[in-house]
């Protein structure tokens, strides 16, 4: 399994209530899977702990075989640099960078990734712009332009792509098409499933937008697995 949560609990603080109980989530190798829920349930929470930016009061959560929770704050940063792609919501783009530079700039963290980049293309920048290509972004062009200087959808697809640089294990996507309508969420989505088989990657897709799952391997509606029940999404650090 690439990700196998057991007897999960986290609290803020001691003696805080639990925002999240899971008892028992797992994800094989390649599936592609769509976590849904409303406001509150704890949907970006799961993701910080699944990256590992988080960790469990109780329990583990082992991604790719290793505990996390054994891990240091340092030694969890390295672990995902080398093995998570990561496309946030707002994209987290750097402003002052090229599209190009953007791409790269997963490689520049992870020796693993940037090796794996290497064995793809004859330099880094190549594999961007093919990366890039891949995603319809293939006008030279705009891989020199900065970032800020893109449509919303194009800023995501840059997004993706930095995700993809290195061909990490796992894919993590949180609300990465709430700026789009219909058409271009599908679009993307496949573009994100071609990526994924070609690599092997795992894909873990969060959305509100319920009309999406039906192109997913499997659902987990988080309200449904999490017996910590809904809070405000201020109370788990969301929204």
């Amino acid at each position: 399994m690439v990700i196998d949560i057991k007897g999960l609990e986290l609290s803020w603080q001691p003696g805080a209530p639990r925002v999240l109980a899971i008892d028992d989530l797992t994800v094989a190798q390649g599936e592609r899977l769509f976590i849904k829920g409303p406001s509150g349930s704890g949907k970006s929470t799961l993701l910080s702990l699944i990256s590992g930016v988080t960790t469990a009061t109780v329990g583990s959560v082992r991604v790719i075989d290793q505990a996390l929770e054994q891990l240091s704050s340092v030694k969890r940063d390295h672990f995902r640099a080398d093995h998570v792609g990561y496309i946030f919501q707002m994209f987290n783009l750097i402003p002052y960078l090229s599209v190009v530079d953007n791409v790269t700039l997963s490689c520049r963290f992870s020796a693993r990734r940037r090796a794996q980049a290497l064995s793809r293309g004859k330099d880094l920048d190549a594999e961007a712009r093919r990366l890039l290509k891949h995603l319809d972004m293939d006008h030279p062009d705009l891989h020199r332009r900065a970032v800020t200087t893109l449509s919303v959808g194009q800023q995501q697809r840059v997004a993706a792509a930095r995700a993809l640089m290195g061909a990490p294990e796992l894919l993590i996507a949180d609300e990465p098409t709430s700026a789009l309508d219909a058409d271009r969420r599908e679009s993307f989505i496949q573009l994100l499933f071609d990526e994924c088989r070609e690599s092997g990657a795992t894909l873990v897709f969060v959305s509100h937008d319920a009309s999406l799952e039906h192109l997913f391997d499997r659902t987990v509606d988080l309200a449904a697995v999490n017996r910590a029940g809904p809070h405000s999404p201020a109370d788990i650090g969301e929204g």
